[in-house]
């Protein structure tokens, strides 16, 4: 793993601090929306945010 320094991307799987894996969707100027393993719904949060606590999983 490791911190990105650019914006996420689509399709990227990320990680927060407690090891959950989230699968980004879609990433427009302001936020990214993105689904938790496990859930059927999406989530959004700000971009700024998102790369604060979210590392990106490399394949």
């Amino acid at each position: 793993m490791y911190k990105p320094t650019r914006q996420p991307e689509p399709n990227q799987c990320h990680q927060d601090a407690s090891g959950a894996l989230v699968t980004v969707h879609s990433v427009l100027s302001n936020h990214v929306t993105f689904y938790r393993d496990g859930y059927s719904s999406p989530c959004k949060q700000p971009v700024e945010r998102f790369i604060r606590k979210f590392t990106e999983v490399k394949p």
